[in-house]
């Protein structure tokens, strides 16, 4: 039984193009919901009107 070619990469053993790009965005997307959290606790507990208008997400989907 002849082995398969040393030289060829195991498909399960390296990312893909589309998983490399995945992993690269996630962070970034996980970043920024963390950072709008605590943009909405700061304008929450200080009481900035101006910041919790802006930072009021329901109010642009009614």
């Amino acid at each position: 039984m002849a082995d398969a070619d040393p030289q060829s990469p195991d498909p399960g053993s390296s990312p893909t193009a589309a998983d490399s790009g995945r992993v690269a965005w996630l962070p970034w997307l996980a970043w920024g919901w963390v950072g709008l959290l605590v943009l909405t606790a700061i304008a929450e507990l200080s009481g900035w009107d101006d910041l919790r208008l802006a930072l009021d997400f329901q109010r642009h989907f009614r």
